[in-house]
This record gives C-alpha cells, structure tokens and sequence, in this order.
C-alpha cells in the first residue's frame, strides 16, 4: 500500500469519523486515537506519515501530544497539524518547544483539510 497513513486524535467521535470519511475518500489510510495518550500508542504501533491533533483533549493534550512525539526519533519529522476552537497562536508555555505544520481552525473545511495534508506530505517527501 503506497497510501500515506494519518493519525487522527479527536476525544470526539464524530470529528474523528467526519475526518476519517473525507481522508479515506481522498485515498489515504487513517488510523484514530481518543487522546494524546492513545495517540502515542497508535503512533509507536503504526508509524502514520502524518498527524492530525485536538488541542482540548483530557489525558494528554494536543500541544503535550506533539511535544512528546516530537522528542522521539520516529516523530521528529512527522508533520502535525493541530485542529483548534481557539486560535493560532502557539502558548506560551510551547512556544520554541513544539513545531507545527498547520493549524486548523473548528469548524473547518474538509476540502482545506485534504489540500493542506497533500501540500504537508510534499513538503516532507521533497
């Protein structure tokens, strides 16, 4: 299978499933996870191309979430694209300690979402 995989974490099942039918039906592969924890896991277990990350999650949050993955050799290169209900303005407190490929402001548009994805996984893979 030479469809890229993308990680979804959402605490919300119906963003996750919303994103999961727009992905799958733009042709990649999606894998989900419920918060920054479970997405750890998922991560070390299926090595996604690229991550899609809430910031408001319980567990571990979005922005501990990309700080942890990002310290690993496996993540350190992997883009992430942070979804927010805020804006996108990193906090303080991760500022120069995280980086972020996009941010996506909820609600979104799934069609800038696929665009977005496709343009990041260039990037990587130039």
């Amino acid at each position: 299978m030479n469809e890229p995989l993308i990680l979804v974490i959402d605490d919300d099942p119906a963003i996750r499933i919303a994103i999961g039918v727009k992905l799958r039906g733009s042709g990649f592969r999606v894998v989900e996870a419920v918060d920054g924890q479970d997405g750890l896991e998922v991560f070390a277990r299926e090595r996604p191309q690229l991550v899609i990350v809430d910031v408001g999650m319980p567990r571990l949050d979005g922005y501990s979430f990309t700080e942890r993955l990002q310290r690993t050799p496996e993540g350190a290169l992997v883009p992430v694209v942070i979804l927010t209900a805020q804006d996108f303005a990193l906090p303080s407190e991760v500022q120069g300690r995280i980086r972020v490929a996009s941010f996506l402001m909820k609600p979104f548009s799934p069609r800038e979402l696929v665009k977005r994805i496709r343009a990041l996984l260039t990037e990587v893979a130039t």
